[in-house]
């Protein structure tokens, strides 16, 4: 088991990272969660407390400095760093497709996404060196294998994180330092519902008597089939990164695997 290791989850106030969160404090696992919506985390960590010890760091991981303050209130908290999520992610500029984005957009979307991945995981992984005990799992995006052509410069970024992550996983295995990646295809958050929303609206529907459910099945159904027949929730991704973290994954290391109802049909 995994119960009294420390984890930090990042984007950990809503959507994928607080299911993740929950879920491993549904695992006996301390946690420190982070986001720049210092309500909305506390919002979270008050519904996270009913299940296990959560404290909060308030924090933008597209700065190097956040980024270390994050790692420092976690070993302040708790006194040591087992497991890190990089779940964090930014898409600046928006769906907007190739030549609409600007190089400020391609830049930010990597900060939030990839580079906040590896200035963290820089941060901790000697100390799990160190202890011959890590993990860290990459929440990356089907888009990373399989690219969105509105969203080229999202599409890189994840597609790094898959790579960082199989790169770290053959780095630090012989310290026992444990890192894999997973990429959910379409899930059902905020997020998405807003982006669906937007889009419709942009096509002229007007949108307000629609439910969140039926914007994103208005939206996507047509656009992304997907074989299992439903748009993922936070829970089924929640539930394979758990298993990442977990003893029961000791001999699991750069894998890449996608949760996404069998929309990646790639075999590689």
């Amino acid at each position: 088991g995994i119960r009294g290791r420390v984890a930090i989850v990042t984007g950990g106030s809503k959507g994928i990272g607080f299911a993740i969160a929950e879920a491993l404090a549904r695992e006996g696992v301390r946690l420190l969660i982070c986001a720049r919506d210092a309500r909305g985390l506390e919002r979270a960590a008050e519904r996270l407390r009913t299940v296990g010890e959560v404290t909060v760091e308030a924090a933008d991981v597209r700065r190097g400095a956040d980024c270390e303050r994050i790692v420092g209130a976690c070993r302040r908290a708790f006194g040591k760093i087992d497991i890190l999520v990089n779940n964090a992610a930014a898409t600046a500029g928006g769906p907007a497709g190739f030549l609409a984005l600007r190089d400020e957009d391609w830049l930010a979307t990597h900060e939030g996404s990839l580079m906040s991945a590896v200035r963290l995981s820089r941060l901790v992984i000697p100390e799990m060196a160190q202890r011959k005990w890590g993990r860290i799992v990459m929440i990356a995006s089907t888009s990373g294998r399989q690219p969105d052509v509105v969203v080229p410069h999202y599409n890189a970024a994840k597609a790094g994180m898959i790579n960082l992550s199989k790169t770290l996983a053959n780095s630090f295995a012989a310290d026992q330092v444990l890192v894999n990646c997973v990429c959910p295809g379409l899930v059902r958050t905020e997020a998405l519902e807003a982006s669906a929303r937007r889009r419709l609206e942009e096509q002229g529907l007007d949108t307000r008597e629609l439910s969140g459910d039926d914007v994103v099945a208005r939206y996507y159904a047509p656009r992304r089939p997907i074989p299992l027949g439903r748009i993922g929730q936070p829970a089924d991704v929640a539930g394979i990164v758990a298993l990442l973290c977990s003893e029961q994954a000791a001999w699991i290391t750069g894998a890449c695997i996608d949760v996404d109802g069998g929309w990646v049909k790639s075999m590689l």
